[in-house]
């Protein structure tokens, strides 16, 4: 097996500095055994473990969120998992970064390890970059909002207006950046916004410091490279140093399309047979409750958001109307169309973790030189395990923390060559200007989204049709200038 002969190297390899206060993030999409694997290296290298999925905060509905049992966690410590109630908001990234850096350093205290585990990943892209918090591609779009919390809005009344004046706002006081956005982006044109009032800078300056640095820290220094007074770094380590916050090993399980989508379509199905139904109408219940004693209920994030209470509520909303067994055929039928819309969203879900790994997470780790710390771990098969995914994490963790040579990533397995994204490669490096199609009103953002649209069947349709109406247009207008007949 390929992962076993590099792993063999490892063993050969000799010690060298061990990282100062080291972490292992495990990330991926759903469904893929994150917190299985956390688990065994916690045993295994006397860790601890910080749960980094928004859902699994809140207390209780163990199956809409997804929990591990308490008698498969051997016994190891989790933390920011199970104690959020159902009616709070979800934490933001800021609050989310400073916690867990304050357990990071208590579990550390102990001698542990801690190991970072979870599916929101712009709660682990936030802690592992000392600015990522200052960058526009934190949020994700599914799960508690990534965008601008109720006290940065309480603070900046004008982030509280209409998208439509944000981005007037934002065009006028940082063009640059306005052009990045798509004018519906609320979150991303807030963020910018954001900065803009939080540090008096334009957000469009703070990116291009950010990267300025970035470069001086790859070349060999020299004039220009101070900037702020700041000492620029001279190497790779030293600007990985420089932008993480803790030496990192990052784990990515991810399996094949096919293989993903059957386990993901299968744990629903548990799911369903453990009780999602009575977990969502207990939900549902509590909605009513809080509306009933005054408390607002905002449905538009935090718990109420979760993947399998949103698919599963019409058909309880339905279930409460129902006066005869005559209706059950068609109960039947919304229970599985419920079903079918918990699956879709799961896959999508998973879709859009992969992506922001792939794309949003793995463009900052070449920035950091830090692409050689991501491993991607084959959990295809689930029979292998063992030796694809409990042992080859293992190993290299034990050689991460131990200052030996870590392997090219790519060379893990076939799988990994193929998935790994390759530095300069691909969309991460795609360069966002928003563009409009005046024929089709419509605006894109990158030049394959441009060309894509370009040569689109919708876009040529709509050409033709603008071209059909200008010509009859033209006709009349040339009929109606002609001289009427004799008599006319």
């Amino acid at each position: 097996m390929l992962s076993s002969i590099v792993l063999r190297r490892l063993s050969s390899t000799m010690a060298s500095h061990p990282p100062k206060d080291p972490i292992v993030v495990v990330i991926g999409a759903t469904g893929t055994g994150k917190s299985k694997l956390a688990v065994q290296l916690a045993t295994r290298f006397n860790g601890e473990i910080i749960n980094g999925d928004a859902m699994q905060m809140y207390k209780g509905l163990p199956i809409i969120t997804n929990k591990m049992p308490d008698d498969e966690r051997n016994g190891i410590p989790h933390h920011l998992l199970d104690f959020i109630g159902l009616d709070e908001n979800p934490w933001t990234v800021n609050r989310f970064v400073k916690e867990s850096s304050r357990l990071i350093d208590e579990i550390r205290s102990r001698g542990k390890l801690p190991i970072v585990v979870g599916g929101t990943h712009y709660y682990t892209h936030a802690l592992l970059f000392k600015e990522a918090t200052l960058t526009e591609e934190t949020g994700d779009n599914n799960g508690p909002d990534g965008g601008i919390s109720e006290p940065a809005q309480e603070d900046h009344p004008m982030l509280s207006r209409p998208t439509e004046e944000l981005f007037a706002k934002l065009q006028e006081i940082d063009p640059d950046m306005a052009a990045r956005w798509h004018p519906n982006d609320r979150r991303k044109i807030q963020r910018s916004l954001q900065i803009w009032l939080q540090t008096g800078r334009k957000a469009s300056d703070v990116y291009a410091e950010q990267q300025r640095r970035t470069t001086n820290g790859h070349g060999k220094g020299g004039e220009g490279d101070d900037i702020d007074g700041a000492t620029q770094p001279a190497n790779s380590a030293q600007v990985e140093e420089q932008r993480l916050r803790y030496p990192t090993l990052l784990l990515w399980l991810e399996a094949e399309d096919r293989a993903l989508k059957e386990r993901l379509n299968a744990r629903v199905d548990v799911m369903v047979a453990n009780g999602l139904a009575d977990e969502a109408a207990s939900m549902t219940r509590l909605e009513a409750d809080l509306r009933s004693r005054g408390i607002p209920v905002d449905k538009t994030k935090g718990i109420w958001v979760s993947i399998g209470y949103k698919e599963m509520e019409p058909w309880i909303q339905s279930q409460q109307s129902l006066d005869s067994d005559s209706s059950h055929a068609s109960s039947s039928r919304g229970l599985q169309d419920a079903i079918e819309s918990v699956k879709a969203g799961t896959r999508r879900y998973a879709k859009r973790q992969n992506r922001y790994i792939r794309i949003r997470l793995a463009n900052d780790l070449v920035k950091a030189s830090m692409l050689d710390k991501l491993f991607l771990l084959d959990c295809s098969d689930l029979t292998h395990w063992d030796s694809a995914v409990e042992e080859t994490a293992s190993k290299l963790v034990a050689s991460f923390l131990s200052g030996r040579a870590l392997p090219d990533p790519r060379s893990i397995s076939n799988f990994a060559e193929r998935m790994l994204p390759v530095p300069g490669e691909g969309e991460s490096q795609a360069k966002r200007t928003a563009r409009r199609c005046e024929v089709c009103d419509k605006v894109l953002m990158t030049d394959a989204e441009w060309s894509g649209h370009l040569a689109s069947r919708g876009h040529k349709k709509t050409v033709a049709a603008h071209r059909k109406r200008d010509l009859a247009g033209s006709k009349a207008g040339h009929e109606k200038s002609l001289p009427e007949g004799p008599g006319g």
